[in-house]
């Protein structure tokens, strides 16, 4: 599939080193090592029931400390999880794959949670706080003094509500990870957001979420993934890369749905 020019502006520099964090499949992604280097903090805004990235990214990196934000995680979400599978192994619906992998992620989150460096924090994290519940990113970096810090966005479409607060603190920041949701029905929100996320950052990658297949009537996505660098310390960038996914680099995020190829125009 070869975009629409229009869409060019989403083109990623090809940068040197790339390598993915994560599992290999949802919960991966790709960011650039020359970049991230001299990270000290990582800062998750939506968790979910995977932490493989920051505990990939930790593990790896040595970070100072890690903040993890989402109201909707408990021990709960879990064991609705390793529940599920039971269910599905003991009607012959499932293997025992399935069943082994959601009681070993579970464990592997209590023990990330319970790291001395590792703070999670049962919070909403909102453009304007509202509620006991909601905390805003200018809160959040109040508390953070560090200026090399990692921000991963996966919040369900309140990505858009706060690109406004992360250009605010765009100075604290050296990498984004972002992942933009239900774009079908936000095209020109989705564009606008990234287009000023531009002005202070530089795109180096982008992929698609393959949960669900390309209509023939589409000439876009519905869920995208991009890595940016802070454009101050972006001295990386040269030419421009065309062709995704990159072999080796890039998974499906669902295996069992069919590959999402796409080229950028070069025109």
């Amino acid at each position: 599939m070869i975009l629409n020019s229009k869409y060019n502006f989403l083109k990623p520099y090809k940068v040197n080193k790339l390598k993915r964090y994560g599992r290999k499949f949802d919960g991966g992604y790709l960011v650039c090592e020359d970049a991230i280097k001299n990270i000290n903090n990582c800062i998750t805004l939506g968790v979910g029931d995977d932490i493989s990235f920051e505990i990939d990214l930790e593990k790896n990196k040595k970070l100072s400390k890690v903040y993890l934000f989402d109201y909707t995680v408990n021990h709960f979400l879990f064991i609705r999880i390793i529940l599920k599978y039971l269910r599905r192994f003991i009607t012959l619906r499932s293997s025992l794959q399935p069943l082994l992998f959601s009681i070993k992620n579970y464990i592997q989150f209590i023990n990330f949670l319970n790291k001395e460096n590792v703070f999670f924090h049962k919070k909403k994290v909102v453009n304007k706080i509202r509620s006991k519940l909601d905390i805003n990113l200018e809160k959040i970096f109040s508390e953070i003094n560090n200026k090399n810090n990692l921000l991963k966005i996966d919040i369900e479409g309140g990505e858009y509500l706060i690109i406004k607060d992360i250009l605010k603190n765009s100075k604290k920041l050296s990498i984004i990870v972002i992942e933009f949701h239900w774009i079908k029905k936000n095209k020109k929100k989705f564009e606008n957001s990234v287009k000023k996320l531009q002005t202070k950052f530089d795109i180096v990658h982008i992929h698609v979420n393959n949960y669900k297949p390309i209509d023939v009537k589409d000439d876009f996505f519905d869920v995208v993934e991009l890595t940016l660098v802070n454009k101050i310390n972006n001295k990386f960038k040269s030419k421009f890369r065309y062709n995704f996914p990159i072999k080796n680099l890039d998974f499906d995020c669902f295996p069992n749905h069919k590959t999402i190829k796409f080229s950028f125009a070069k025109k």
